[in-house]
């Protein structure tokens, strides 16, 4: 089954962004983008004050964006903590657990992951790419590498002497990127 998440969240923008341009077609919009949750490229002409002013409406019962930049011609888009936290909920509720019987390191170490407690997605920069990059990550093997890569990851930009008090509240991030990494083989 294609996970549905990243058709989600084009969807919503790509609705909200076809209301403001009826006349203009909304190029593809990239999940993640380079400095930003995700992009989408302004069509010629577009009043970028206008669109980035836009409310983008909520997904999974939490507000979508929480703010928009534009950046040489680009709408950069950043989640709120809030619609991470409902989309790990959204994970749990659409995707099962996958066996325990892993190939990648990666997977591995989710499972370990999801085995201490907390709710939601902590609201950590590198949580919140690394849940982006594993809702694609059926997309290509490249898009897979990326999300395992990030997964690997995940703690190396939190300090040392942070990461087990937070460590201790990541079970269902860790749960949720599992239940995408398993699914995108």
């Amino acid at each position: 089954m294609k996970p549905p998440f990243e058709s989600d969240i084009r969807a919503q923008i790509r609705r909200v962004l076809g209301g403001a341009l009826p006349n203009a077609p909304v190029s593809r919009i990239h999940l993640p983008a380079r400095d930003a949750h995700a992009s989408v490229h302004l069509p010629q002409g577009a009043d970028a004050a206008a669109l980035a002013a836009l409310d983008f409406g909520s997904l999974y019962n939490a507000q979508l964006v929480d703010s928009v930049r534009v950046v040489n011609g680009w709408l950069l888009f950043t989640f709120s903590p809030a619609f991470f936290n409902a989309l790990v909920e959204e994970i749990h509720r659409l995707l099962p657990a996958p066996e325990p019987a892993f190939n990648a390191l990666a997977q591995n170490r989710m499972y370990v992951l999801s085995r201490h407690d907390g709710t939601g997605c902590p609201d950590q920069d590198a949580f919140h790419r690394a849940l982006i990059l594993a809702t694609v990550a059926h997309e290509s093997k490249a898009a897979l590498a990326r999300a395992e890569q990030a997964a690997l990851t995940l703690f190396h930009t939190i300090p040392p002497r942070i990461r087990p008090a937070l460590l201790s509240r990541c079970g269902a991030l860790g749960s949720a990127m599992l239940r995408l990494l398993a699914n995108s083989y």
